[in-house]
């Protein structure tokens, strides 16, 4: 049937006229609430959403939220990647796309409020914020959201993350897999989606039945910087004997690495002959930030772009859909840092089997 037909059909069942049909369905802001509702509802029993869903954005404008650091030189490059994908979703659509500064926790609530509110923005995506009454006031504004990388505890909106839980097994599975066992994670918790991957690093641990001591095994930073990372590990080796030093260091973070490598650097330390290295982030940005590429869990990030906008599509064509929780997952990129452990193979824990 043709797109001419589907509508004067449409149009017909509805009640509406067909020139209010077709801006419904080329996603045109200026129509009810009521015919967007029931044009929408009808297209889909019909079926004509279905090649219209993959094809064309009923979205007009999207408000994009991120912390402020996304938006900074040397900033949150992880973010700055997921932005880059929302860019590149709606790259081949009409859609506008603004971009708002917003901190994960004590956010703007006005600034949210009148740019999330505005009457003409058709869409929200929310990046990283971890804000209770941000997540609250998202539910309420009758408009599709999404949220990438945080978690809503009210389960109201849909969301969109890394699988955290399986990056941070899969990064310990491929140490202990190599043979070895002295393992150093460095970490910031501050947000749920660390502590979840830390939850995912200790179940290697238990399947490979390695003893997980938090004040041997786990440095955990205030922040996410680089600079943070270096000053706590030179404190860390520096209160530690050196039979006591890790034989593997794994990053969290791709700017801690950064600052791992300085201080492996101070002490005259190579990779990986004298200390393996493994990071997260790893498939976009390290050839640019460090001296070495190290082998690494990928985190995606512009997919997190793409399937929050598809997700903003599938939101407005099935409004009563359930609530859904994507999990995107990783892949370990081998880069030779962690090498294969024979001269560590035969130790237990942290001594001579």
């Amino acid at each position: 049937m043709s797109d001419r037909l589907k509508m004067k059909e449409i149009a017909s069942l509805t009640g509406y006229s067909i020139s209010t049909v077709s801006r419904v369905l080329s996603g045109k802001s200026y129509v009810s609430d009521q015919a967007r509702e029931a044009i929408v509802r009808q297209a889909l029993e019909l079926g004509v959403l279905d090649s219209i869903v993959s094809g064309r954005l009923l979205i007009n404008r999207i408000a994009v939220f991120a912390p402020e650091r996304t938006f900074q030189g040397r900033g949150d490059i992880f973010y700055l990647e997921v932005t880059k994908g929302i860019s590149e979703a709606c790259a081949s659509h009409s859609v506008r796309i603004s971009y708002h500064g917003l901190e994960e926790q004590r956010a703007d609530l006005q600034l949210f409020l009148s740019k999330a509110g505005h009457k003409e923005t058709d869409a929200v995506i929310l990046i990283g914020i971890d804000d209770v009454t941000i997540l609250k006031l998202a539910s309420t504004l009758n408009k599709p959201c999404v949220l990438i990388n945080s978690v809503d505890r009210e389960m109201a909106l849909d969301t969109v993350s890394p699988d955290h839980h399986a990056i941070g097994f899969t990064a310990l599975r491929h140490i202990f897999e190599t043979g070895h066992r002295r393992v150093l994670t460095i970490t910031c918790l501050r947000r749920q989606t660390l502590v979840t991957r830390l939850e995912g690093i200790k179940e290697a641990y238990r399947l490979f039945h390695v003893p997980f001591e938090p004040q041997r095994d786990l440095l955990v930073t205030e922040g996410f910087t680089a600079e943070e990372a270096e000053q706590s590990l030179d404190e860390w080796l520096s209160s530690h004997d050196r039979d006591a030093w890790p034989d593997v260091i794994f990053t969290n973070r791709v700017g801690m690495t950064e600052g791992v490598i300085n201080v492996l650097q101070r002490y005259g330390l190579s990779v990986p002959g004298d200390i393996s290295m493994i990071t997260t982030d790893v498939a976009w940005n390290l050839q640019n930030q460090s001296t070495q590429p190290i082998t690494g869990v990928t985190v995606p990030c512009r997919e997190l772009g793409f399937e929050a906008v598809h997700l903003l599509q599938m939101r407005l064509s099935r409004p009563q859909a359930p609530v859904y929780n994507v999990l995107l997952q990783g892949k370990v990129i081998d880069r030779g840092t962690v090498s294969h452990a024979t001269r560590h193979a035969a130790r237990s824990e942290h001594g001579i089997m």
